[in-house]
């Protein structure tokens, strides 16, 4: 009788150890999964704001041209910007690039309003 009670002790807190394994990792994994959306989103700002300067010289054409070069999805126009693939771009009457926004991008958005 002592043996099976000496076994089921040591089952139980093996048992609650596994489970304490698998919930810390899980934490850490989640963790570093946050950190990673952070910096991705931190990195889709920057990049989104430093790529009107960058094309400041391009008309619209040529910009259309690049950013739909690196998606399979088709270019189109919808409320008063240019969509090439998961990108949006507004355009001055000028010609050149004002913004750059993903469609991910919720939160001001003037390419998503009509939404």
């Amino acid at each position: 009788m002592k043996w099976i009670i000496a076994f089921l002790s040591v089952a139980l807190i093996g048992s609650n150890l596994f489970w304490l394994a698998i919930v810390v990792d899980q934490g850490v994994t989640s963790a570093y999964r946050d950190q990673q959306i952070q910096e991705l989103d931190e990195t889709r700002k920057q990049l989104m704001a430093a790529l009107p300067e960058l094309a400041g010289h391009l008309g619209k054409e040529e910009v259309v041209s690049i950013v739909s070069r690196h998606t399979e999805l088709g270019v189109y126009e919808k409320s008063g910007c240019t969509w090439a693939g998961w990108v949006a771009l507004k355009f001055h009457e000028q010609g050149t690039l004002q913004a750059a926004m993903p469609v991910w991008d919720y939160g001001g958005n003037p390419c998503l309003e009509s939404f």
